[in-house]
């Protein structure tokens, strides 16, 4: 047998033995989010709105406005506006060490927003996204909910930051 013969003949028998290649799986596309929780009920909002998290800064108050409005904060050299989420949809925010503020970042509006834990990044099949809905979440929030993600039986509700900034009760903080 040649040498040439010879390596033919490996790769024809490496070849009858080589596992097959893996079956093309088709990609799930996710949306991704930030999970928090507010007023004991799990939310979740896009993650382009929130532009970061932070313990909640130590606060100036601000004379005139309205109770659920914290006051302002130094965040890095910004001036930010500080509001109590839960307080502002009729509630009371749960007491205890897990609160952070949510700070969103809106064209030229600045928030701060406390809400009482935050769930980390979450991810959601697009697939699992449910637009109409009947949710178990408080009525005044229900204004601010855009369908919700279904995950082992549960709804996450997406919170849009953007329905909460264009709602004129929510820029109007003057008593």
């Amino acid at each position: 047998m040649t040498p040439f013969a010879l390596l033919q003949d490996i790769a024809k028998r490496c070849r009858s033995h080589a596992a097959e290649l893996p079956s093309r799986v088709e990609a799930v596309e996710n949306w991704r989010g930030v999970g928090f929780i507010l007023g004991g009920k799990r939310y979740v909002a896009p993650m382009s709105d929130v532009s970061e998290i932070l313990t909640p800064p130590k606060l100036t108050q601000v004379p005139g406005v309205k109770h659920w409005v914290q006051g302002v904060a130094n965040v890095r050299g910004r001036l930010v506006p500080v509001m109590d989420l839960a307080a502002f949809l009729g509630g009371r925010a749960t007491p205890g060490r897990n609160k952070r503020a949510l700070i969103i970042e809106k064209g030229d509006l600045l928030n701060g927003l406390i809400v009482d834990a935050v769930l980390g990044m979450q991810y959601f099949p697009l697939e699992n996204k449910q637009e109409t809905i009947d949710l178990d979440i408080p009525e005044q929030a229900q204004a601010y909910v855009s369908g919700a993600f279904k995950r082992d039986s549960e709804l996450w509700p997406v919170f849009s930051f953007d329905q909460l900034i264009n709602d004129q009760n929510y820029m109007d903080i003057a008593v």
